[in-house]
């Protein structure tokens, strides 16, 4: 005899149903299983610094004329730099006075501390006692050696035996080296294999190659379940990228830390 079987699920579903009233006639309890299982917790990263930071290294002199210059220029650069905001600065005090070797030493053993993002640089080229100025070449670095900046500077000083140079020239030069750094938006992470991350935007949200960011763990919402509240969810790190290449709408990250990005978290550039 033919048996609908829409027939023996209704009757299995009922006896449950009947089951469930019995045992909690008795003084009993149910427990029905979660409708989703709960969320992973995630693992969070600790950050340096959250603006871009930069070391400014002792500059060169090629001409071997600029005398006490080379040396004032980066530290009225620095804090030049400062006054901006829109740079984080390493001190200068540790750089001072480095051989070439021991320079190039820190200054990886500071990157690959994740406490800075780009080395600025700047070399003499010309000098001229009777124009009174200097002519300087100025780079800036990124972590990934990227050249975020890079251009000739003429600046003017005054004096003869003791030179001064001309501090609004100074302030060009920051200026100059802030706007290579640029405030671009945030943007989510799109797609990942294994340490590379693939991000929303490109050279249209203005990101350029050499930019570090800081990885916000994306937060599903769940209600409270006693108010029926969506709580307003604390921001998690959980990584650090540095920008590898740049297309027109999308960009290639490298993620320096955390074991726990995933694919919708939000990037947030220093």
């Amino acid at each position: 005899m033919f048996r609908d079987p829409r027939r023996n699920g209704l009757r299995k579903s009922l006896l449950l149903f009947a089951f469930s009233l019995l045992v909690l006639g008795c003084g009993g309890e149910v427990l029905l299983p979660p409708l989703s299982a709960p969320l992973r917790p995630r693992d969070d990263v600790s950050i340096e610094n959250y603006k871009f930071r930069v070391a400014v290294m002792d500059f060169t002199d090629q001409t071997g004329q600029a005398g006490d210059l080379i040396k004032t220029i980066p530290d009225i650069l620095t804090t030049v730099l400062f006054k901006s905001g829109r740079v984080d600065l390493y001190e200068r005090e540790p750089l001072r006075g480095l051989s070439a070797r021991d320079a190039g030493e820190t200054i990886q053993g500071l990157i690959e501390k994740r406490m800075i993002d780009g080395v600025i640089s700047g070399t003499v080229t010309r000098f001229s006692r009777t124009e009174k100025t200097i002519v300087m070449e100025l780079r800036l670095l990124s972590r990934n050696k990227a050249v975020m900046y890079a251009d000739q500077h003429t600046l003017s000083f005054k004096g003869r035996r003791e030179m001064e140079i001309t501090r609004d020239d100074v302030v060009s030069l920051g200026e100059a080296i802030s706007k290579a750094v640029p405030r671009v938006p945030d943007m989510k992470i799109v797609s990942k294999n294994a340490a590379q991350v693939t991000l929303s935007g490109g050279s249209n949200k203005g990101l350029v190659t050499g930019m570090t960011g800081y990885v916000q763990a994306y937060l599903e919402k769940i209600n409270d379940p006693e108010t029926g509240e969506i709580p307003k969810p604390t921001p998690l790190i959980v990584g650090e990228i540095v920008i590898d290449q740049v297309s027109d709408d999308t960009a290639i990250g490298r993620i320096l830390a955390g074991d726990d990005v995933l694919v919708n978290d939000l990037v947030r550039f220093k």
